[in-house]
């Protein structure tokens, strides 16, 4: 393996004083919204500028949802930034429930990223949004064939964006494509859009935790590497 950065990470994970049910996206959404709110005046928390104008980046706080927990990931200077807030002290309400943090798992670590001389295995937590308005009309037109090739040409695509956007610069040709992959419906922002499940193989290595497509600081796109066994140095 030939590593091209070891980029600071955190994961916090929150449980609640009662159990908040719901489905997952819808409440990975709402403590966005309640986060980005209780720290308005911090961009990296909700991707906008003072005036109000969105930051085209990739985002460097991500929120998820699983097990009934909130799980909050900040990359590089988000990090740090995570791993000294006080959790507890918040009051926040997901949607129409106010909630109180009754615990909180802090986990911090610097994670790989490289060019494996084999394809790895990974797994989509969560299904990735790679197709926009533009690509999925022409995408739903093609063959099987070309549907294949243009999943793992948009996969590739998205790949090396997110990287890009951690400052991570791929220095050969970034090989991906899908193994086992299934279309699913996803909400983002009162849009019903497609987004891909299922595993991909690629030369990346990419650490669990990463994620890539669009609205991934949603909690869409979420990876895991499926041989966490090897050993990357």
């Amino acid at each position: 393996m030939h590593l091209l950065a070891a980029i600071p990470y955190a994961q916090i994970e929150l449980t609640w004083d009662r159990p908040v049910l719901g489905p997952a996206a819808a409440r990975a959404r709402q403590l966005r919204g309640a986060l980005a709110q209780a720290f308005s005046d911090d961009d990296l928390f909700h991707q906008h500028n003072p005036s109000g104008h969105v930051l085209y980046r990739y985002p460097h706080i991500h929120y998820r949802w699983g097990g009934g927990c909130g799980v909050v990931v900040g990359w590089d200077e988000a990090a740090e930034r995570l791993l000294n807030l006080p959790w507890l002290d918040l009051e926040l309400t997901l949607g129409d429930d106010p909630i109180q943090i009754d615990d909180v798992l802090l986990t911090s670590r610097r994670v790989a990223f490289g060019v494996s001389d084999h394809l790895l295995h990974y797994r989509l937590r969560v299904p990735a949004l790679i197709f926009n308005q533009a690509n999925y009309p022409r995408y739903t037109a093609m063959d099987a064939a070309a549907q294949r090739r243009e999943r793992d040409r948009l996969l590739v695509a998205q790949l090396l964006t997110s990287l890009r956007g951690l400052g991570v610069d791929f220095p050969e040709r970034l090989q991906a494509a899908f193994t086992d992959v299934s279309i699913r419906a996803c909400q983002y922002k009162q849009q019903r859009l497609m987004g891909l499940a299922g595993r991909f193989v690629s030369n990346a290595v990419l650490p669990s935790g990463f994620a890539l497509g669009h609205a991934v600081s949603h909690g869409y796109g979420w990876i895991e590497r499926e041989e966490e066994s090897d050993t990357w140095s």
